[in-house]
């Protein structure tokens, strides 16, 4: 079914809105609930599909569209391509890891339940981080007429756009790195801050690489996924080091989300920006 400019504005908020607010109200209605490991995977796993990707799936249904307007009927083997993608940062990642000897960007759960099994955990992190993909693929489908712009080519706007988000990353790496001296703490948490930059760096270089420079686009369609990847880590609370925190991470995913909604103009397929998301929530913690 054919749907306006200002259906697929409306539609895009809202799934955006959800993904933002819904995790700080759902957290502060369970705040204190403790349950056993399964249940509490069980509810975390709810609480994750219901702020990404369920709001997208009734919307879909309500505006009668099909789920080949998403590209997940496109061509399956461009998922090699984004698992190839992926490589720079998985590589910087473990390196960064092993040297700092703690996990990146680990989240805390809404629900205070300590699971005992790795592999639950492990599941629930795959299908989180996969739903987040699936919901920054349904905003950058959306923007793509919700958003009228002038045609441009992707490649200088992918640039750009990386450049932005470069310069928020390095100017937040800076200042966490002057607060670490402060605390005689460089020596393992620069590590993080200095090279995990580095691998999307590479990501984003070998994206680049794959699209032809004839490709057009816009600057909201890319700019859309960008935003959805990072808001998650926008939250204004806090000292300042973790204020700072906060924005350097959301400028690395943004990078992310630009990555991803490049793959999805490139190739037209879901299944291109699937594979760079399902290697970086294989082999890192970026995306949860």
């Amino acid at each position: 079914m054919y749907t306006t400019p200002d259906e697929d504005r409306s539609d895009l908020f809202l799934a955006g809105a959800v993904y933002f607010v819904g995790p700080a109200i759902l957290g502060i209605m369970l705040r204190g609930v403790s349950l056993p490991p399964v249940p509490g995977a069980i509810l975390n796993l709810v609480i994750v599909v219901a702020t990404t990707i369920l709001v997208p799936i009734l919307l879909i249904r309500y505006r009668k569209e099909r789920i080949s307007n998403f590209g997940l009927a496109g061509a399956r083997s461009v998922l090699l391509p984004g698992l190839v993608a992926a490589l720079p940062l998985i590589a910087v990642t473990i390196v960064a890891n092993a040297v700092a000897g703690n996990p990146l960007l680990s989240g805390v759960p809404v629900v205070d339940a300590v699971s005992s099994s790795v592999v639950v955990d492990v599941l629930l992190r795959i299908v989180a981080g996969l739903c987040v993909v699936l919901l920054a693929i349904y905003a950058t489908v959306k923007a793509r007429t919700a958003f009228r712009s002038d045609p441009r080519y992707i490649r200088p706007t992918m640039v750009q756009l990386g450049r932005i988000v470069g310069i928020i990353a390095a100017v937040a790496a800076a200042l966490l790195l002057v607060s670490l001296v402060v605390q005689n703490a460089v020596a393992r948490q620069a590590v993080l801050y200095i090279l995990i930059p580095i691998g999307v760096a590479g990501v984003l270089w070998l994206v680049h690489r794959s699209v032809p420079g004839s490709l057009l686009t816009s600057r909201p369609t890319l700019i859309t996924p960008m935003v959805i990847m990072g808001i998650s880590s926008l939250q204004l609370f806090g000292g300042a080091f973790e204020i700072v925190v906060r924005v350097w991470s959301a400028a690395i995913l943004a990078a992310v989300g630009l990555a991803l909604g490049v793959l999805l103009e490139r190739y037209r397929s879901a299944w291109a920006p699937l594979g760079l998301g399902l290697g970086l929530v294989l082999f890192t913690s970026l995306i949860r």
